[in-house]
């Protein structure tokens, strides 16, 4: 049966800054369009800026691993108040990392996007308060279901719109701790948004991933209130992982397999404890985060990521959305395309 949700007004809050789009390669072109001057296969990578998951890429590239693989990559920000893959198609991006929740979602409703490599196992979602607030936290003592409990009636801040996947999937969460009557307010994934969205009092409570999460623990600014992957079962789902245009894919494997293979060089390097200044550093850079927010999301974050794509977690996963709400079938059966991996 398929579990339904309510909620009550829909906020808006953030305006949307309009981005500059990079051209776009069209797997249907030239060799001009598609082919750099050192004969390197163009790739254009979406990405939310000020998220950890960029940092294996910013590391493919500046250790030369894109190169070593045949890739040129150029990078577009993803724009907030578009669903994943709908965005992907709007900035002509052939890859970025979709949550498993917005493919689903997206590929149900005919988007023609594919994950076709591995990215995080799970979703690294933390609920958050303001400073000093009354919640309840599971650093406290209390337990998840109390957490969640607490928001029946409160304004909860998501980082997409309501409607899309990750906004069903919290859903899904608070149903398992019997809550249904609250309000969605889509603040985006901006750090600084959401900050001030929980001090105006825009909202209650608000989903923070990192590196937000380690900026607010390190400047103190927040009430941490759950690590959701340790609580409800809607969060123990595969994560997100790189996804491609199928057109893409399909035209150009050998891209598609040089980024994969890049970004697995680039998780190797940042996990080795030798490289962990360098990849702070790194990330402290691309994401203008302070060096000692960085170094904490280089020592926490990434043993959680990988490029392998587990065919029976992720069926599962599928399978458990129509339960959800968030798709309106079973996609566990279209597994084959849903997860496109490229044969160089």
């Amino acid at each position: 049966m398929t579990r339904r949700f309510k909620s009550r007004l829909v906020l808006a809050v953030a305006a949307v800054t309009a981005t500059a789009l990079v051209t776009a390669c069209s797997s249907g072109g030239d060799d001009n369009e598609t082919t750099s001057e050192g004969g390197l296969q163009k790739v254009q990578v979406m990405m939310f800026p000020g998220q950890s998951y960029r940092l294996p890429v910013v590391v493919a590239q500046e250790q030369g691993y894109f190169k070593d693989h045949g890739v040129e990559i150029s990078i577009v920000a993803q724009p907030n108040n578009l669903q994943g893959a709908q965005a992907m198609l709007a900035t002509k991006s052939e890859v970025g990392q979709l949550s498993t929740p917005t493919l689903a979602q997206g590929v149900e409703n005919g988007s023609p996007v594919a994950f076709f490599c591995g990215g995080i196992d799970v979703l690294q979602t933390t609920l958050v308060a303001k400073k000093g607030s009354s919640f309840p936290s599971t650093d406290e003592g209390a337990s998840w279901e109390d957490v969640l409990k607490s928001l029946d009636g409160k304004k909860v801040g998501v980082q997409t719109p309501v409607g899309s996947g990750l906004q069903l999937l919290f859903a899904a969460a608070l149903k398992e701790a019997g809550v249904e009557d609250v309000t969605y307010v889509n603040v985006g994934g901006g750090n600084d948004i959401t900050l001030a969205a929980i001090n105006n009092g825009s909202v209650d409570v608000a989903q923070v991933n990192p590196t937000g999460t380690q900026k607010f623990q390190v400047d103190q600014a927040i009430k941490p209130l759950l690590y959701m992957s340790t609580g409800p079962e809607a969060y123990k789902l595969y994560g997100s992982a790189w996804t491609g245009q199928t057109s893409w894919l399909k035209d150009n494997p050998k891209a598609a397999s040089g980024f994969c293979d890049a970004v697995e060089d680039a998780l190797k390097w940042i996990k080795d404890p030798a490289n962990a200044d360098a990849a702070a550093q790194a990330l402290a850079k691309d994401t203008a985060v302070d060096p000692a927010v960085a170094a904490l999301v280089v020592k926490d974050v990434y043993k959680d990521y990988s490029t392998e794509l587990p065919e029976d977690v992720l069926k599962k996963t599928f399978a458990e959305y129509k339960e959800f709400g968030i798709t309106k079938s079973d996609l566990s059966s279209r597994y084959d395309q849903l997860v496109q991996v490229p044969k160089a």
